[in-house]
């Protein structure tokens, strides 16, 4: 680990989503023995978010996402950043270049799967060069999804051809923030400019379709969603043969109903079309408007549940991932865990480099922290 004023910098903690990990990171800084800090632009704002801290309180950087500058000199005070500023297609690219130059390693809780694809394809072979870890997908998206298919391949017979199907249930809503990164999300989708990954598939790589169907593992029915979290899983089956094997993997939605399920797909349908047009965007934009959320009673009453049944030629396997509210309560502490993981293996030396996945860059540790934070893994 080199030698940096601090150990963890969160950037992005005057914004909804960060504040709550604010709160998360000041309640366990102590027990974790961290040195650490929030930033974000505003200066007044930071400090009093600073002396709202019921733990340990952090210092505070001024760094802006539009002044490159201030990020150099942002991210050469920390040994890992923690980043929540998003849009990340549009604010994330520069943050990721200034932790390149300054050597410093790199979370983020993104759900975009074209910025995902273009910090792999753009970014891989420099962060091995310069001894950076570079993971995306920290929260919700994508540690849920991706730990469940790597424990359930780990139960299955490593040489055998295997499918992962991953199941999704939710009752929770979204900020401001979130809804409008997925109306960007979905527009640049729809003008079909956004990035991929092409990876190598195994010549045995079973197939799965993809379509709505009545799935009677889980007894409902299940909908395949344009979600980043396929991208992040298929990346550590091509990163991790070990553990995988020939494996393929697909995730779906889950509805109690048809009726639910049109509910689920005509409102999407729509809004693939609607986002073409820049009126709606911004009505959206102005209608979902950032630093807004849900309140604490409903995230209280938020939960989810992931599950993953994988089946190879002699054997079947299933691994539950739940907990409480996920986009937000749940994601402030995998994002944290993941950070706090990350540091642990740098001071043993065991970190590896590169655009990784949440399994890759942080494997077991990680599902042992996660498991004494009360989330269900089994």
């Amino acid at each position: 680990m080199q030698d940096k004023q601090y150990d963890i910098v969160l950037f992005g903690a005057t914004g909804f989503t960060g504040q709550l990990i604010t709160q998360y990171l000041s309640h366990n800084a102590e027990k974790e023995n961290i040195k650490w800090a929030i930033a974000g632009r505003d200066e007044k704002k930071l400090k009093s978010i600073s002396s709202s801290c019921m733990g340990l309180k952090p210092d505070t950087v001024v760094a802006d996402v539009k002044n490159y500058d201030s990020l150099n000199q942002m991210t050469a005070k920390t040994t890992i950043l923690m980043n929540a500023v998003g849009p990340f297609n549009t604010y994330g690219p520069d943050v990721i270049k200034a932790c390149l130059e300054s050597k410093t390693h790199y979370l983020d809780i993104t759900g975009e799967p074209s910025f995902v694809a273009s910090t792999y394809n753009l970014h891989h072979l420099t962060a091995e060069h310069n001894k950076v870890c570079i993971v995306n997908c920290c929260g919700f998206d994508s540690i849920p999804a991706d730990f469940a298919a790597w424990l359930t391949a780990l139960k299955l017979p490593q040489h055998e051809p295997k499918s992962l199907k991953g199941f999704i249930r939710t009752n929770a809503t979204f900020s401001g923030g979130t809804l409008t990164t997925a109306i960007q999300a979905l527009h640049m989708e729809a003008k079909k400019i956004s990035h991929k990954v092409k990876l190598k598939r195994h010549p045995d790589t079973p197939k799965i379709s993809l379509k709505i169907h009545y799935a009677k593992e889980i007894q409902g029915w299940a909908i395949p969603m344009p979600v980043v979290d396929p991208h992040i899983v298929k990346r550590s089956i091509y990163g991790l043969p070990e553990s995988y094997g020939p494996a393929a993997y697909a995730q779906f939605f889950v509805r109690t109903s048809f009726m639910k399920v049109l509910k689920t797909v005509l409102p999407i349908a729509s809004a693939m079309i609607m986002v073409r047009f820049k009126f709606f965007r911004d009505k959206m934009f102005k209608k979902f408007s950032p630093g807004t959320g849900p309140t604490e009673a409903r995230r209280a009453q938020s939960k989810f549940e992931v599950i993953c049944f994988g089946e190879s030629t002699t054997a079947k396997a299933k691994t539950t991932f739940s907990g409480g509210d996920p986009g937000y309560n749940e994601t402030s502490k995998m994002f944290s865990q993941a950070a706090f993981a990350l540091l642990d293996l740098l001071k043993n030396n065991k970190a590896k480099c590169g655009v990784l996945t949440p399994v890759e860059a942080f494997g077991m540790p990680l599902v042992d922290r996660l498991r004494a934070e009360g989330i269900v893994l089994e």
